[in-house]
């Protein structure tokens, strides 16, 4: 069994996700699977200047709770659940 895949627990949750400690580095497979997004989007988000992350050679990996706080401080979420820029 491949280790990079996440596996559900008995409560049927990522076990990736429960793994994840507050302060650790997550590559963008983490990070999609913590916020339920696809990669792609994470790609777009990071693109968009919306993401904050440390690239190192081809190596890309985001601080979470810089992520966290980020989103925290620039968006707001609408009562569909869309994020919207904070202006």
């Amino acid at each position: 069994m491949n280790s990079d895949y996440p596996t559900k627990n008995s409560q049927g949750r990522s076990s990736l996700m429960n793994d994840v400690a507050q302060d650790e580095m997550l590559t963008k497979r983490e990070l999609a699977a913590k916020l339920k997004v696809t990669i792609r989007t994470i790609e777009n988000w990071q693109r968009d200047g919306f993401l904050p992350y440390i690239k190192i050679s081809s190596v890309v990996l985001f601080h979470w709770p810089e992520v966290l706080e980020h989103l925290k401080a620039n968006f707001k979420v609408c009562r569909r659940g869309v994020l919207h820029p904070r202006n």
